[in-house]
């Protein structure tokens, strides 16, 4: 069955009770917004005890990850968390309803969205935002006004939504919420011949093998499945994934559940295990995968990839090149079709659209001008800054940019997107040719604290929001001038993968400079995972290392570093001090 979207709009107060009256005992219905549950139970009208309903902030969508909905309510009232919402939108199931409730989509824009705190440096405000987003939002919305049309709530509760659903058949909004059948029961433990054909494979690997899947794919089942299967032939399998709530769905399908670990307790105790089963393999560092592989050799890592879980795109670009050298052999699977709604979902059409979630980067046409000396690029390149209202209103160059900052960054998530068009105080620049966007820098502007505030900084005081290489080095590596000077930090960084390794990067990085020095920036920082191969980059190009982290980064696995390069007299003192300080 097909997903259905009900857009609401109007008034919060209008929005929530008309949200509420669509709520039924039948139906799990999870709630995503600010308002307390209890307020939420208010307005059910004739709320009753046999509700299945979730409500919760959403900052907490993840705890949802793993189960299903029949209703999910989205309140963009409390804030338009694309995270959240990406990821919850793949608990709804076929059948089932979203519900977005916002301003009119005319108003949208303009609304001061709370989640933009996540991006606003001090001392910006949410007037200082241009909603280049919401905007895109609305106008692609608006592109598909045969599908998905906002209702304006008054107009919608002018109706009884009680009697057969009326208005939603005659004007095709809100379809099957009044119509669904009872909530099955729990999934049958039956592969689908996609899932069975994966199972026959990993039985008969002798090598890891890696699957990867868009989210409703029926991944996590198949984990369940299989342990069962493995259990059958007298094998023992063990369960890995980074929290136990993210391994539900496996531990549900599976007939008798098999043993569960965290991942460092996994690495720890060492069980035996003829089969390790990882699930949401992206959520966990490199390096303890890589441990992983080289005590279990027969294991399973599965993972979400396009956007989902922030991270599914680093599981591709880094584990399984690690497993080329790790593992000669292991295998590599895919589940396209989706199992929780039907094929060519328009609800999971609109949102890959709206978030860039499944964009693949299309290869530079063959010009036969970019081979280089390694140092100097081919003639024929642009150095551009582009303007980030074209950027928002263009979508095919959107897609290159965005597209080449997801390839080359595996912590990518949708909010960088939203960031992108929206955070106060970045720059973005790229090197193009023929039309073709071959190099991307964005960069951040920070510091400039007054000497006060630095030296609460300094002393550990205050933290006031953003700012980080500026504030790092001011208080943890008791460089109180970092946080006083003016910083362009160099946010992302990315050359197309098909013409690396011909100067692209250096020819960028100048850009970068000539851009800060016209700013006024003392110098250019940057925050990098230390691997030799990086250091080496930053060394060639002349940056200093200030400060290494003392704990390694979750997401790569590597201790985390900040160079700065001088670009005035008080950032050559600045970089100075930096060789002075051991460590940071």
């Amino acid at each position: 069955m097909p997903r259905h979207f009900l857009p609401l709009c109007g008034t919060q107060p209008d929005c929530l009770g008309a949200a509420a009256a669509l709520i039924q005992p039948s139906v799990p219905t999870f709630w995503l917004g600010e308002t307390a549950p209890a307020a939420v139970l208010a307005l059910i009208p004739q709320a009753s005890d046999d509700l299945t309903l979730s409500v919760l902030p959403a900052r907490k969508a993840h705890t949802l990850l793993g189960q299903e909905c029949g209703l999910l309510v989205f309140d963009a009232f409390s804030g338009f968390d694309v995270n959240a919402f990406a990821a919850v939108l793949g608990t709804l199931v076929g059948g089932g309803t979203l519900v977005l409730l916002s301003p009119p989509w005319d108003q949208w824009p303009a609304f001061p969205d709370p989640d933009y705190r996540r991006f606003l440096p001090w001392p910006r405000t949410l007037a200082d935002v241009r909603g280049r987003f919401l905007a895109r939002l609305v106008r692609v919305l608006a592109q598909d006004r045969h599908r998905f049309r906002p209702l304006p709530v008054r107009a919608f509760r002018a109706f009884d939504p009680a009697a057969g659903d009326a208005y939603g058949m005659m004007h095709g909004y809100g379809q099957g919420i009044h119509q669904t059948s009872p909530w099955p029961a729990p999934a049958l433990r039956v592969p689908t011949p996609a899932q069975q054909a994966a199972m026959d494979t990993i039985l008969q690997a002798s090598a890891p093998v890696t699957l990867t899947a868009d989210r409703g794919r029926g991944k996590s089942a198949l984990l369940g499945l299989l342990a069962t299967r493995l259990q059958q032939q007298g094998r023992t399998p063990i369960l890995c994934a980074p929290s136990r709530q993210t391994a539900i769905t496996a531990l549900r399908h599976a007939v008798t559940a098999p043993a569960f670990f965290a991942p460092d307790e996994l690495l720890q105790t060492l069980p035996a295990a003829d089969v390790l089963l990882v699930d949401e393999a992206a959520a966990i560092p490199v390096p303890l995968l890589a441990r992983m592989v080289q005590h279990y050799p027969r294991s399973v890592f599965a993972t979400t990839v396009h956007g989902y879980e922030g991270s599914g795109r680093g599981f591709v670009l880094r584990f399984q090149a690690l497993l080329a050298s790790l593992a000669p052999g292991w295998q590599a699977l895919r589940l396209e079709k989706p199992l929780r709604w039907v094929a060519g979902d328009a609800l999971e059409a609109w949102v890959n659209r709206v978030l860039l979630l499944d964009l693949e980067l299309a290869g530079i046409a063959e010009t036969g001008g970019l081979a280089g000396d390694g140092d100097v690029p081919a003639d024929g390149i642009t150095p551009m800054q582009l303007d980030r209202d074209r950027l928002a209103w263009d979508e095919v160059l959107l897609q290159q940019v965005f597209g080449l900052l997801v390839t080359a960054h595996y912590q990518t998530r949708p909010s960088d997107l939203r960031q992108l068009l929206d955070a106060p105080g970045l720059s973005v620049h790229a090197l193009l040719q023929a039309g073709q966007v071959l190099a991307v820098g964005v960069l951040s502007r920070e510091g400039g604290f007054d000497p006060a505030l630095a030296q609460a900084i300094h002393t550990g005081q205050r933290r006031p929001h953003g700012h980080p290489v500026p504030q790092s080095l001011c208080f943890h590596a008791g460089l109180l001038e970092a946080a006083v000077l003016h910083c362009e930090r160099i946010m992302r960084i990315a050359v197309h993968p098909d013409c690396r390794r011909q100067g692209l990067g250096v020819h960028l990085l100048m850009q970068l400079q000539h851009h800060a020095r016209l700013q006024g920036a003392d110098y250019l920082g940057v925050s990098y995972a230390l691997t030799p191969g990086m250091q080496t980059f930053w060394d060639r190009a002349g940056f200093v290392l200030a400060r290494i982290g003392q704990k390694r980064d979750r997401a790569s696995g590597c201790h985390s570093a900040i160079g700065i390069l001088p670009l005035t007299p008080a950032g050559q003192t600045l970089a100075a001090h930096c060789q002075s300080v051991p460590g940071g």
